[in-house]
């Protein structure tokens, strides 16, 4: 009985998993609280993140052969750089998770290490006021903490830096796009089945080529992009027309075809990646959609066009801007004293982590 228990049990996480991987829109949460991992005493770490199920599985993977303890905060099922830039990862989130879960009776060093995308969300001085609890923000990637914690807690410029492989691509790419893609394969197999073995062929091929040609593709913005592979396919399509002699409707209605495979696959082809903005989000507003279906589009991300200033009078080179920043855009210069500078201002995406995180107000955001 133990082991068809432990058979279900695997078959209905490993479901879970695959439900989070492919429906990434869909917010699929995780139980808040607190997980203890390897023997950890009073002096073991703690790290944090949200309860998207998704991402606590992941962040499991790496602490399995740690003895630390995680502390799963409550933000609505939404990733650790969705909730933070959307109001559902704060202050507040980590302040419940830590007086519910009985954290302060099994640790003395009082210190939480947060990771780093939670740096737009998360108010660090307003946890440490209301539990006395220390916040720092540790690698971007969950990946990298096991070298964090063996190199002491010290993290490399490698660890601050997102980056946009193409596994994270395909990643990311297949969980944004699926939804619509599989809603699409549906109504063509009701009303139009002739054509649903060209839509599947089509929707994987260009799946493939636009997420893994992403960064190649022209544009500084998801629907720039869109605009180019549509020009692509648009001149194609004219180029057959003129050129060919023996015409065939079938091969202008692949066209066509793809031309809305494309749409559908880069529904939010700016706000799957850390580096554009979402184009899908601005126009749900626009529209005052907040909601479709179990998808409650107002806890995403938002991130609006400006740029990031900094006031040097105030500023105290205290680093904590270079250590957040997910894009490397400030650097830190020895003169007769240390200063801070934006080096990399076209790197900027305006996620305002370093203007939350700036304890002597140096940084403010102007639309």
């Amino acid at each position: 009985m133990l082991l068809e228990r432990d058979g279900q049990t695997g078959l209905k996480e490993a479901l879970r998993t695959a439900i989070g991987t492919m429906f990434r829109l869909f917010p699929l949460s995780a139980e808040p609280g607190l997980r203890v991992f390897g023997h950890p005493d009073e002096t073991s770490p703690v790290f944090v993140t949200a309860n998207f199920d998704l991402t606590v599985k992941r962040v499991t993977q790496y602490l399995g052969g740690l003895n630390c303890y995680l502390l799963v905060a409550p933000t609505g099922g939404i990733n650790v750089w969705c909730a933070a830039k959307g109001g559902s990862f704060t202050a507040h989130s980590i302040i419940s998770v830590i007086k519910t879960s009985g954290i302060g009776d099994r640790v003395a060093n009082r210190t939480l290490i947060l990771p780093q995308l939670a740096a737009p969300g998360v108010d660090t001085r307003l946890v440490r006021k209301e539990t006395g609890w220390r916040c720092k923000f540790g690698p971007a990637y969950a990946r990298d903490i096991p070298e964090y914690v063996a190199t002491g807690f010290n993290k490399t410029d490698a660890m601050r830096r997102v980056k946009w492989p193409l596994a994270d691509r395909l990643d990311v790419g297949m969980g944004v796009s699926f939804p619509v893609f599989l809603l699409i394969l549906i109504i063509l197999a009701v009303f139009l089945r002739a054509w649903l073995a060209e839509a599947v062929v089509l929707g994987l091929a260009l799946f493939l080529l636009m997420y893994g040609f992403y960064p190649l593709i022209p544009g500084r913005a998801g629907w720039q992009k869109l605009l180019f592979l549509e020009a692509l396919l648009g001149l194609g399509l004219v180029g057959y027309v003129f050129l060919e002699v023996a015409q065939s409707s079938y091969i202008r209605d692949l066209f066509f075809i793809a031309m809305g495979l494309v749409v559908v696959i880069g529904v939010d082809f700016g706000g799957v990646t850390p580096f554009y903005k979402s184009d899908l989000d601005p126009l749900l507003d626009k529209l005052r959609v907040r909601r479709i279906g179990p998808v409650d589009f107002r806890g995403r991300a938002k991130i609006t066009r400006g740029k990031i200033v900094l006031d040097q009078t105030k500023c105290t080179a205290c680093g904590i801007c270079y250590d957040v920043c997910p894009r490397g855009v400030f650097e830190i210069e020895e003169h007769e004293h240390k200063i801070v500078t934006i080096e990399h201002p076209r790197l900027c995406e305006a996620c305002e982590a370093c203007v939350l995180q700036c304890p002597g107000g140096a940084l403010f955001f102007r639309p």
